[in-house]
């Protein structure tokens, strides 16, 4: 390709910085989502041991748990604790009625919740200590603690405590482990956690069921639907038998200041910091399965549609095939060139052996080279192959110059380093016998896919840009004609004035102008060029970041195209931004919410969900190159493709939408080229594509 200058390195940022606050991005990311799967979703049950507490009678409602020791007092005598549980999300939505038996009985409690409560009805929390109530914690998520290891406890704990000093402004020692709320379930397991707890400053808290609850004990009452109903009936007994409601720190004998003590500001204001963290952990967690499903339906959509109507364009084209005149006029074919000593021979040789029986020349516009590439043309003294010299300006610039000369009603564009196969330009000059045909595309193809990233590239050339081709011509909305394979009327190149030089991608801006100034676009998939792909991960890296960011530069000079009623920009546009930017750019999203899932319990549904994707990229693939005539063989790098090559892409996309929203200016950068000569070995006797 033709690129201008080498530019000095001041023209493109620098994208350290970039990459860091990517990092730090996606590090966030997986922060949030191991926050929230830490303390998000409540846990199963677990299995109740033996109660180590046999002497239920000489208990008092708190524990007192040491190292070694387990201690208790005597509850208040002619008091009953009244000790309401949350019991996670959905809590806060019996409170009203809770507290409306509560206030007819002029009765006030102990609320133990957790922190996912506090969070989501900080209002009601508000209410119950405006009433007189006080804030017990049962730890974050209604996950049973007794059933989570000692960190995960600490975790749990200082997480609620947090909101609630950050909500309240207060906090609590009062602990209540769901699954041990009873004397009777209070075993091993619960006694090691509120060790645990202890080291924090908690008080386990013991209970019976509200129909068990005796003078001096907790009766303890599980925040659903029946708990007004079970608190009412306790209440009418506890009056009946002259005992007291009162909350737990009467009953234990607490001072209740020490219950819900301030805190002070500083402290109040880190646990701000920690409940935005926890907020932003439920944010990011929104918003991933908000996207999750839309992307899933998306790309499911996509596949549909491109089976559909790439078949629908296979079909249309065999009708074609032999029941139209071919367009036999003569045809000029321009090759700008740029420092392609290493490939320009066999490009040129690959045109000169084309089976056109009309007129044919070429035209190679040497943009300034400082290698041997002019000279090599010379001496080649290829027959009806003229040679332009120029000062380097750049592709556009050559690829005006060489329609300055052509004087043919058709031109063919050919990159210098592409290969023909013989009968491509008769196949992509031959829908111009119809005179509402503008511009051609053939069907690019990786000659060098011997190696890995070569073959992955062949499969993203056949599957990808081939298949969104056939796709987009079936709508009349092709974005890009490859600057390797394309063929224009001369008339709708001055209807457009020529290639444009305001954008790095030529190929594409050229593609939406002819198209918007009211030609037709088509696309022949018989027209066969190879073309050499990027060597190494460098060069792709280079060539897929000034790809990115040139189709941005068109789609926004062509902005207007969305309102102007042509498929290319109803359709065309908006796919090449969906699919080409906007995918790309949730694709860190994906993959760091995947890796998530693969850490924690959902493992088996994200492994399952890759082999699903998987599974419908390889048949989409074995699909697109069926059409394309192609062996199945290289389908077996596609699973790796996704583990790979498809993060390289969407680095690239990022960058490149960084560089544009920066409003740093992007030039050529020349690709390293090795050369072919020709074909790759076992293709070039391939079969035909589908029809």
């Amino acid at each position: 390709m033709t690129p201008r200058a080498p530019a000095r390195r001041t023209d493109r940022a620098r994208p350290v910085t970039r990459w860091v606050l990517l990092a730090t991005l996606l590090a966030g990311i997986l922060a949030s989502l191991a926050l929230h799967g830490l303390l998000g979703s409540a846990a199963a049950g677990r299995r109740v041991g033996a109660p180590v507490l046999e002497q239920p009678d000489g208990l008092g409602p708190l524990l007192d748990v040491g190292d070694t020791s387990v201690r208790s007092a005597l509850g208040a005598p002619g008091t009953v604790g009244l000790a309401l549980v949350g019991t996670g999300r959905g809590t806060g939505d019996v409170w009203p009625d809770v507290a409306a038996v509560l206030g007819r009985h002029g009765a006030t409690a102990t609320w133990f919740v957790t922190g996912r409560t506090l969070l989501d009805h900080p209002g009601a929390t508000s209410d119950v200590r405006a009433s007189g109530g006080e804030i017990g914690v049962t730890g974050f998520s209604g996950t049973d603690l007794a059933a989570l290891p000692a960190w995960r406890v600490r975790v749990e704990l200082s997480s609620t405590q947090a909101v609630l000093a950050a909500r309240e402004g207060v906090t609590t020692p009062l602990l209540l482990v769901p699954s041990s709320a009873t004397r009777a379930a209070v075993d091993e397991r619960a006694i090691a956690t509120a060790r645990t707890a202890a080291h924090q400053g908690y008080s386990l808290v013991v209970g019976a069921e509200p129909e068990a609850a005796r003078d001096g004990e907790v009766a303890v009452i599980p925040l659903d639907r029946g708990a007004p109903a079970r608190l009412e009936a306790l209440l009418g007994r506890l009056g009946t038998e002259r005992l007291r409601p009162v909350p737990v720190s009467e009953v234990a004998g607490l001072d209740p200041l020490t219950v819900n003590p301030t805190v002070g500001w500083l402290t109040r204001l880190n646990a701000m910091a920690v409940t935005g963290a926890l907020r932003s952990a439920d944010l990011v967690t929104t918003v991933i399965a908000l996207l999750f499903v839309p992307l899933a339906v998306l790309m499911g959509v996509r596949a549909v549609v491109a089976v559909a109507l790439a078949t629908r364009h296979a079909r249309r084209a065999r009708r074609r095939q032999g029941s139209t005149v071919p367009w036999t006029g003569p045809v000029t074919v321009i090759v700008p060139a740029y420092n392609e000593a290493a490939g320009i021979a066999a490009s040129l040789r690959s045109l000169a052996a084309s089976d056109w029986p009309h007129s044919l020349s070429v035209v190679v516009v040497d943009d300034g080279s400082t290698d041997a590439t002019p000279e090599i043309v010379a001496r080649l003294g290829l027959r009806r192959t003229y040679l332009v010299r120029q000062i380097n300006q750049g592709k556009p610039a050559a690829l005006n110059a060489g329609l300055a000369v052509a004087g043919t009603e058709v031109v063919v564009m050919v990159d210098g380093d592409t290969v023909f196969e013989p009968g491509t330009i008769a196949e992509l000059v031959a829908p111009f016998s119809d005179p509402r045909v503008g511009a051609t595309s053939g069907n690019a193809k990786v000659a060098n896919r011997g190696s890995l990233l070569g073959r992955w590239q062949h499969i993203e050339y056949v599957m990808g840009f081939n298949l969104d081709r056939r796709l987009l011509a079936s709508v009349g909305a092709i974005v890009t004609i490859p600057g390797a394979v394309g063929a224009f009327r001369a008339t709708a190149l001055r209807d457009v004035r020529g290639v444009s030089d305001e954008t790095i991608a030529e190929d594409t801006d050229l593609t939406i102008a002819v198209q918007r100034a009211g030609w037709r676009v088509a696309y022949q998939d018989r027209a066969i060029a190879w073309t050499e792909a990027p060597s190494s991960v460098g060069d792709l890296w280079r060539q897929r970041y000034r790809w990115c960011y040139g189709t941005m530069q068109a789609v926004w000079k062509h902005r207007r195209a969305l309102f102007e009623g042509r498929s290319v920009g109803l359709v065309g546009l908006p796919y090449a931004l969906v699919f080409q930017v906007v995918v790309a750019l949730l694709g860190p999203v994906v993959d760091v919410a995947a890796l998530y899932g693969l850490l924690t319990s959902q493992a088996d549904a994200v492994v399952s969900a890759w082999l699903a994707f998987t599974s419908v990229q390889v048949a989409l693939a074995a699909f697109a190159f069926r059409l394309d005539g192609e062996s199945l063989r290289p389908l077996w790098a596609v699973p790796l493709q996704q583990i790979a090559y498809r993060q390289l892409m969407y680095l690239v996309v990022i960058q490149s939408v960084a560089t544009a929203l920066a409003g740093t200016r992007l030039r050529w950068q020349k690709l390293r080229r090795l050369g072919i000569a020709g074909a790759p070995a076992g293709v070039a006797h391939r079969r035909a594509p589908v029809r």
